[in-house]
């Protein structure tokens, strides 16, 4: 767990009169098409939520009062369920399998109405240690929580305050807790993934931007849950591990929300394994696993740097490939497993590509039939790589007859320089969420 003390993420200006609105849902997340939010559910019931020991682990939520400002429950009870269910939405959405996150309500509600579940949902607590209008650590509304009953070692606090200003905050001691004053989804949810052990990644996957293809874990345009190369956060490979920050997390793993189920097909649908999509299992300047090489060059894990050059710490958090292009032949840098394909249907692959210097590549798409025969390649256009970690795309539809696909980046004959390459994909575009069923491309550049 995050050791004790606090994680920060500093929010937006601290709200009027604490009219505890946060950006929710002014700021453009991705939305559930019901306007209202559709309620999740509880996953577990307690007649004495402070009783929890012999419960499945789950997420508490506490409204936080203080007599200086008063208690609003019951005019704000119904607000701040409807954030959490955006929040667990936001889970869902994050990936392509099911998962959500684990809900404990109390008894003595009618949880058919969506009052009733609100308040089965959203328990007051009062906080003696806060100030009212000035800045309150987290250790303060973790030590009244813990005064009450609500230390449970199967329970992540997520704390709706609404007597403070200033920061949100993710805090791990005798009680774990995310809490804000701001009441936005994405800061909230941003805080309760930092208690998975998970630090701030480098970059959105479209920077400067908001994407509408990512789920938003931050009310500003500076970290996500998923970047779409299921940096964090994919649970088809509960096994695998992101290096980030001296630490190796994955999300998906954390016990208070449910176990993954597949198949709940979001906007990437992607076919390669964690270790396709970056290189992590080996040392940096090592040989790469799971690639292959033919022709004019060279490849590496890229050696370990600053990351204001080159680095083998990407952005998100994963490793990168260094191939130095020679000049002799073409060079055709591929993965050496073939997903398998159906003729007939659209593929895009996806790759991040940045060089210090200059050179061209182009990405291929090769479609090998059952026999593992070559039967065509679809090539994207030359592009014209700079210092900026660009995402460049192949789309194509597979050929008759074709069972496999290869995915390849290839450089030119005639050049002699270095690219780095990461954050590889392969999108089976079957989402029916996008025109043509891809995930939207990120074509804005990253630079550090």
């Amino acid at each position: 767990m995050v050791a004790a003390g606090l994680v920060v993420l500093t929010a937006g200006p601290a709200h009027a009169g604490f009219a505890t609105t946060g950006t929710e849902p002014a700021y453009p997340y991705a939305q559930p098409v019901d306007a209202s939010v559709p309620k999740r559910g509880c996953a577990t019931t307690l007649s004495d939520p402070t009783n929890a020991s012999a419960s499945i682990p789950a997420v508490q939520v506490i409204y936080a009062w203080h007599e200086g400002y008063g208690n609003r429950y019951n005019d704000v009870v119904e607000q701040i369920a409807k954030i959490v269910d955006r929040m667990d939405w936001s889970v869902d959405e994050s990936t392509n399998y099911d998962q959500h996150i684990n809900f404990s309500c109390r008894t003595g509600y009618n949880t058919s109405t969506y009052s009733g579940y609100a308040q089965a949902l959203v328990i007051p607590e009062k906080i003696e240690g806060g100030t009212i209008g000035s800045e309150i650590a987290a250790d303060v509304v973790a030590d009244d929580l813990a005064a009450a009953g609500y230390d449970n070692a199967n329970r992540r606090y997520v704390v709706f305050e609404d007597f403070s200003e200033g920061t949100a905050q993710g805090h791990c001691g005798q009680v774990c807790l995310a809490t804000a004053d701001e009441w936005d989804s994405g800061t909230i949810l941003h805080e309760l993934v930092h208690l998975s052990d998970a630090d701030h990644a480098k970059a959105t996957e479209v920077p400067e931007t908001v994407d509408v293809s990512d789920v938003m874990s931050s009310q500003w345009d500076n970290w996500n849950l998923d970047q779409e190369f299921n940096s964090y956060y994919d649970p088809s490979e509960l096994t695998a591990r992101f290096p980030n920050y001296g630490l190796a997390v994955n999300v998906a793993t954390t016990p208070w929300f449910t176990s993954p189920v597949c198949c709940d097909v979001g906007y990437s649908n992607d076919l390669l394994t964690a270790e396709e999509r970056g290189i992590e299992s080996v040392a940096p300047s090592g040989y790469p696993a799971g690639f292959t090489l033919s022709g004019g060059g060279w490849m590496q894990v890229t050696p370990q740097g600053p990351d204001a050059q080159v680095s083998a710490r990407y952005f998100d958090g994963r490793r990168s490939l260094t191939m130095n292009v020679q000049s002799w032949s073409e060079g055709v840098l591929s993965l050496t497993r073939k997903p398998a394909v159906t003729a007939g249907q659209r593929y895009k692959f996806f790759a991040r590509v940045t060089t210090a210097t200059s050179g061209n590549v182009k990405l291929r798409l090769s479609w090998y039939n059952s026999s593992n025969a070559l039967i065509s390649n679809s090539d994207s256009s030359t592009y014209a790589l700079n210092s900026n970690w660009q995402e460049y795309s192949v789309s194509a539809v597979a050929p008759s007859g074709a069972a496999t696909a290869q995915l390849s980046v290839v450089s030119p004959s005639g050049q002699t320089f270095a690219y780095v390459l990461d954050s590889l994909q392969l999108n089976h575009c079957n989402n029916g969420k996008t025109t043509d069923g891809c995930r939207l491309d990120g074509l804005l550049p990253y630079t550090y």
